[in-house]
């Protein structure tokens, strides 16, 4: 049976000759020098030759080991470079990207991440939070979660469903009184303008949504404005005017009492997607996320899951 060659031999051998020290090669390998001239000694007696000439307290190579050493630090450097790939392969099997738009990431995955993290605490999740479509076509991320239907050549599956549901501050209507629909006449209102409105889809804005309960107002596009559903909200707490709120982002302010119900809601939901590489990177990773998902958005109040 032939006899294995000793690795950890020739990397002691390997950095002595290098260095032309024990000293410095047991620094490199963090072992005491007893054990490098022990290791180059198991070596010498696996090849039955002399590696080194030592000359007082020098290291001298011989010409044989002279002309090896080269092609064993190529070889020992091919190692190193494997096993780290395996070790960056784990890390990346163990890591996602999951993007969401800013408002969802802010209202409703950032206050529920705590719990996938304490589930599976070997799972890296990295967020990215986007304002404009445009960044699925150019970001590779895990998982996204948009609230279109995206054409990308991507598995997409249905994640929930938000109400849009007219609310203000419980000082505003302190305000005007005992508020109901018909309040929505003369309320100030305040309005979202989205980067692309003609990608609005079910997101209705205050003519539509007013229009489909026959109530009548000439000046629905006056109010406050804001590109994001975030700002519009926190203007909504402020008593700045009635707004007509996502489900999925007002359900803390609601249960909080931060704003109150002043209308039904919108009779045309707007759905969400869960959008991810048909052969993801990190499989394992991305199910276990996606299974969490799913679930949160069961327990979510205010949504309707499609089945």
């Amino acid at each position: 049976m032939r006899r294995r060659v000793p690795l950890n031999a020739v990397r002691a051998f390997e950095a002595a000759a290098r260095h032309q020290s024990l000293v410095r090669a047991a620094d490199e390998l963090c072992v005491t020098p007893t054990a490098i001239s022990h290791q180059v000694r198991l070596l010498e007696e696996f090849l039955q030759f002399r590696l080194f000439l030592r000359k007082n307290s020098r290291l001298e190579l011989t010409p044989d080991s002279r002309a090896c050493l080269n092609k064993l630090t190529e070889a020992l450097d091919l190692i190193d470079d494997a096993l780290m790939a395996l070790r960056d392969r784990d890390e990346i099997q163990r890591r996602i990207m999951v993007a969401a738009s800013a408002s969802l990431v802010s209202f409703w995955l950032m206050p529920r991440i705590g719990g996938f993290m304490h589930l599976e605490p070997e799972i890296d999740v990295v967020i990215s939070s986007f304002v404009k479509r445009t960044f699925l076509d150019v970001e590779n991320t895990d998982i996204s979660i948009c609230n279109w239907q995206t054409t990308l050549d991507r598995r997409v599956e249905p994640l929930m469903e938000e109400e849009i549901i007219p609310v203000c501050a419980p000082s505003l209507a302190e305000h005007y009184g005992d508020l109901t629909a018909d309040s929505l006449r003369y309320l100030p209102l305040i309005h979202v303008d989205r980067t692309n409105p003609t990608h609005n889809g079910t997101y209705p804005d205050w003519e539509r949504y007013l229009r489909e309960y026959g109530i009548r107002r000439n000046d629905t596009s006056k109010g406050a404005r804001f590109n994001l559903a975030g700002t519009a909200i926190d203007a909504a707490k402020t008593g700045m005017g009635a707004l007509l709120g996502r489900s999925i982002l007002i359900e803390s302010a609601l249960e909080r009492g931060e704003l109150v119900r002043i209308g039904e809601p919108y009779p045309v939901r707007s759905p969400y997607f869960v959008v991810s590489d048909w052969q993801p990177s990190a499989p394992g990773a991305v199910n276990k996320f996606k299974d969490w998902l799913f679930s949160n958005a069961q327990a979510t109040p205010g949504v309707h899951i499609v089945n």
